[in-house]
């Protein structure tokens, strides 16, 4: 098939055979955009994201709505030891909104407070994190690690 540069362009002939087939594929990918994938966190984890070469960020939620965010080293054993609420005092800890895909809470503690937004996929959560205090942003994709 080619296109005539002497008569005007029907994208219609072009894709008369291509459109319904077309319509059907993008549809799976569309419900996923919207909500139709796995979009909910684990109760059952810590999510942990590389910050630097020493240091990892975490963050763990509950049913009940609450959410803990901290730094460490990277040993993800030794995280699994401290990082729960009885230990809030040396966290930051908020609150959690998830719709759909999308996820938004704001922590604070004694070292601060930052605004958490983006999306939940599967075991991942990619997301924007702004520090109140200077405005700061950065983008991280934290992956579940179960424990």
């Amino acid at each position: 098939m080619y296109i005539s540069l002497n008569k005007p362009f029907n994208p219609g002939k072009i894709f008369r055979g291509y459109f319904l087939p077309l319509i059907f594929l993008l549809n799976p990918v569309s419900a996923f955009l919207e909500g139709g994938g796995s979009c909910t966190v684990s109760f059952e984890g810590i999510y942990t994201a590389p910050i630097d070469e020493e240091t990892d960020g975490h963050i763990r939620f509950y049913k009940d709505g609450v959410v803990l965010v901290s730094t460490s080293v990277k040993d993800i054993k030794d995280v699994k030891t401290w990082f729960h609420k009885e230990n809030e005092d040396r966290v930051l800890r908020g609150k959690y909104k998830l719709r759909k895909c999308n996820i938004r809470f704001s922590v604070s503690g004694e070292t601060g407070e930052q605004i958490y937004s983006g999306q939940v996929s599967g075991d991942e959560l990619i997301l924007t994190i702004e520090n109140v205090k200077n405005k700061a942003r950065t983008t991280r994709v934290y992956k579940l690690i179960p424990i």
